[in-house]
């Protein structure tokens, strides 16, 4: 298929690993003299890259995909991702490329196949999948930072969790081409790369060179620029990983995303998460004791099927000892094939709603008491393209983001701001 001058979008639904993998889509329809948009209603080519962990992400994936089809300028639309692998098939004449997640990255090959084909599926299982799916593409087109997938699948089985089943089992990409990697992309300019994968800390290369190993030789690398890590799990960082990290604040941002999902230890072992409440708040104290500033976010899980009154106010009495800089609360989601689906729910909507409630303002006040601890400190600030008339955004090497009150264009420059204000939970600071 001709793509010369079409104009195409690119929908991202859920995580990093996706929003990594629509840029090497992108990039591979620019590579064929697409014109890359940013509205789906103007787009000649629709690409969908899915999610499908929630019930509302896949809601979501739904309206937006039937919005595509009822758009007079849409003629091709393509699906991709954990949904497509889930769904499978679809009605619609617009759609003739449905890709699984073992094949985003020869969205282009499939489009060449456009032209003797009316259709183009490819869907795989993903139980016998052992091969990392490498994105060649490494120019990121929205961004300021550079996302590296270095990580696919997962191996942990959570009773709640569709990932195993969308993406497969756990696969590393081979260090050298990481190390390699970063490498271009510091001599690009890029100033923060981060480290992304379904379990980041899963990465193992082989039995002796595990994700520890992999940090260590990035330590080394030459160059002005930082790395940041997505999500870890609490039982893959250890304290060797934790004094790596505090211990060069130039090289790596003092952000640890470690998911928790419970804050009971019952709940905990129905999800089948290999850890207890003690060890996460191990894991935290010995954190701050290296960085007493350093941020430490979360996913949290409200409602789980087997989520009881006392197990809810156990978690409660926790979330007030770890004091999250910020979370990322989720309502439970049933999703097919996966046990606790099959789990009779102890609670209601409503009973579900208050709980939501509660853990949504301890979240809030953790938050802003986190961010009035940075007011007359100094952090370095990446900007990135600004969005608001006369003030300049960018993410500080802590979890949140520093917005600077000035005209001048301050796009790509990693610079040191003192924080002066708070308002309505934004940090205002001045160049210094």
């Amino acid at each position: 298929m001709q793509l010369k001058n079409k104009s195409f979008c690119v929908v991202t639904l859920g995580c990093r690993v996706n929003q990594y993998e629509s840029n090497d889509i992108a990039c591979q329809l620019i590579n064929r003299q697409a014109i890359k948009i940013d509205k789906i209603s103007k787009a000649e080519i629709c690409v969908f890259n899915t999610c499908c962990v929630t019930h509302k992400a896949e809601t979501k994936c739904k309206n937006l995909i039937n919005r595509a089809i009822k758009s007079t300028t849409c003629k091709l639309i393509i699906i991709v991702g954990c949904y497509s692998q889930l769904i499978k098939s679809f009605n619609s004449k617009k759609i003739r490329i449905v890709l699984g997640t073992k094949y985003k990255n020869i969205l282009g090959e499939a489009l060449d196949k456009l032209q003797d084909q009316e259709k183009v599926i490819q869907i795989d299982n993903h139980k016998k999948n052992e091969l990392f799916e490498w994105y060649e593409n490494n120019k990121f087109i929205d961004n300021t930072r550079a996302f590296l997938k270095i990580q696919d699948g997962c191996n942990m089985m959570c009773t709640y969790c569709l990932i195993p089943i969308v993406r497969g089992r756990q696969r590393s990409l081979n260090h050298e081409i990481i190390i390699q990697t970063i490498k271009e992309l510091v001599s690009d300019n890029y100033k923060e790369i981060i480290l992304t994968g379904v379990n980041t800390a899963g990465y193992r290369q082989n039995e002796q060179y595990g994700f520890y190993e992999l940090l260590k030789d990035i330590d080394h690398i030459p160059g002005n620029f930082r790395i940041r890590i997505s999500s870890v799990e609490p039982f893959q960082i250890s304290k060797e990983i934790i004094d790596l990290i505090t211990n060069n604040k130039k090289r790596w941002c003092q952000h640890f995303h470690i998911c928790l999902q419970s804050g009971s230890d019952n709940v905990l072992k129905d999800m089948n998460r290999c850890y207890k409440i003690q060890n996460f708040l191990s894991i935290c104290r010995y954190i701050r004791q290296k960085n007493k500033n350093a941020s430490i976010t979360t996913d949290y899980i409200v409602g789980f099927p087997t989520e009881t009154e006392n197990t809810f106010n156990e978690s409660m009495d926790n979330l007030k000892k770890i004091k999250f800089s910020d979370m990322h609360v989720f309502p439970y989601s049933k999703r097919p094939f996966t046990p606790a689906s099959k789990i009779k729910e102890n609670t209601n909507v409503q009973q579900k709603k208050y709980w939501l409630d509660q853990i949504t303002k301890i979240k809030n006040m953790n938050k802003k008491k986190y961010l009035q601890t940075f007011i007359n400190k100094e952090v370095n600030v990446l900007f990135e393209h600004n969005k608001e008339k006369n003030v300049q955004i960018g993410h500080s090497e802590y979890s949140f983001i520093v917005k600077v009150n000035t005209k001048k264009s301050l796009w790509n420059e990693l610079r040191k701001v003192k924080i002066i204000k708070m308002t309505n939970n934004d940090l205002f600071g001045v160049l210094l």
